[in-house]
């Protein structure tokens, strides 16, 4: 993957502003981003709000959006060189239901968030309360 020099400080800066934006429902849940591949749809979620961030961000697909993703991931999940791996199990799980739904809830809150900053993500943290009540 060749990501260009030039664009390391923005991606670095994609990857903060997307893990936060995921990480602050998992506080508001009460729960460890760390777990974040404990439920596909949860996986799905985050993953999708990165690739909807990486597509707004007009990133390319194969070098800076993998690089921006897979650094969100690693941060959101606390280790850094996790990333990757992380990255590859989403790429995994594509086909799978439960993660594609969690996926687009996940890109539909990132387009919502681009078009009105007011509307802040709140899909994640709704899915886990609901699942706290279960």
């Amino acid at each position: 993957m060749n990501v260009q020099p030039e664009n390391l400080d923005r991606l670095e800066t994609l990857a903060k502003i997307g893990s936060s934006l995921a990480g602050v429902q998992f506080e508001a849940a009460t729960i460890e981003p760390s777990r974040l591949t404990d439920d596909n749809w949860v996986f799905g979620y985050c993953f999708g709000l990165l690739e909807a961030m990486a597509q707004y961000a007009n990133l390319d697909q194969y070098t800076d959006g993998v690089s921006m993703m897979s650094n969100a991931l690693g941060k959101l999940a606390g280790s850094d060189p996790m990333g990757m791996d992380l990255f590859g199990k989403a790429v995994d799980l594509q086909s799978d239901a439960t993660f594609s739904g969690g996926a687009e809830a996940g890109a539909s809150d990132l387009n919502a968030w681009a078009a009105n900053a007011e509307a802040l993500p709140t899909g994640l943290a709704r899915h886990l309360a609901g699942r706290a009540k279960h």
